[in-house]
């Protein structure tokens, strides 16, 4: 696996404007994320009130807010939807937020059309429930990307890793060149990898969590309203690929 580094990430720097440009570019490419301004300066007044809502709505067992964690390997019982019901929040057994980006509120190449990505409902954990997963049909020019902006909920003095939940069908093919993964945050150095999807996602149809990287928000961290973690994938070499189902990017606290 090749891997490759820059300088820290600060905001207005050359490497954070051309990703934030990427996951904010054509309808072509599958439409924007969203737009700066009046969005973001409204997520950003919820973020603290969203965060101590969250055990009331726990408590309360608010209908059709919650979703089972049982069978996810997370260590809590439910999680919140937020965000248009794009996002999930919960809180570990040491009361770290913890989160997943849903496919809803991700973004893939060509993913406003039925000929290249299919939007499927599939069980989520062991209860039953469902959410709306990505299936790739077939494609040539492959990108993922995302963001993460909600991140004054983030815990001070915590280290986070940030992975993707997807899996390979048997019938996948393709895979063979590797995929070119970015990734940046406020916190971390851009980290740029290679990912062998073909040998690192097992033909099993079992879903797997690939790390995109990890960050550590300081004690007293600067965090500005369009500050956000970023991530995309990409592979253009022109072969034809098929069989990935991608699930959620998940954002979670881990132990130094």
């Amino acid at each position: 696996m090749g891997s490759g580094s820059g300088g820290k990430c600060k905001k207005g720097s050359d490497v954070t404007l051309a990703l934030s440009q990427r996951c904010m570019e054509s309808e072509e490419l599958g439409g924007p994320i969203g737009a700066r301004g009046g969005l973001f300066d409204a997520k950003w007044r919820i973020d603290q009130q969203l965060l101590e809502n969250y055990k009331k709505i726990l408590k309360t067992n608010q209908v059709g807010r919650l979703i089972s964690l049982e069978g996810t390997e997370e260590d809590a019982q439910h999680a919140v939807f937020f965000d248009d019901d794009k996002k999930l929040l919960w809180l570990d057994n040491k009361d770290r937020p913890c989160f997943r980006v849903l496919a809803e509120g991700l973004k893939f190449s060509w993913g406003s059309s039925s000929d290249y990505w299919e939007y499927p409902k599939k069980d989520f954990g062991t209860k039953g429930e469902s959410i709306t997963v990505a299936k790739l049909r077939r494609i040539c020019w492959f990108e993922v990307w995302g963001i993460m902006d909600n991140l004054q909920m983030l815990r001070t003095d915590t280290k986070y890793e940030v992975s993707l939940e997807l899996k390979m069908k048997q019938e996948a093919y393709g895979w063979q060149v590797p995929v070119q993964c970015y990734f940046v945050t406020p916190f971390s150095d851009l980290k740029i990898d290679n990912k062998n999807f073909d040998t690192e996602i097992p033909k099993d149809n079992e879903w797997k969590r690939m790390i995109l990287g990890n960050f550590t928000v300081p004690s007293h961290p600067t965090i500005d309203e369009d500050d956000m973690i970023i991530f995309l994938l990409r592979q253009n070499e022109g072969r034809w690929k098929s069989g990935l189902v991608v699930r959620n990017l998940i954002i979670r606290a881990v132990d130094n």
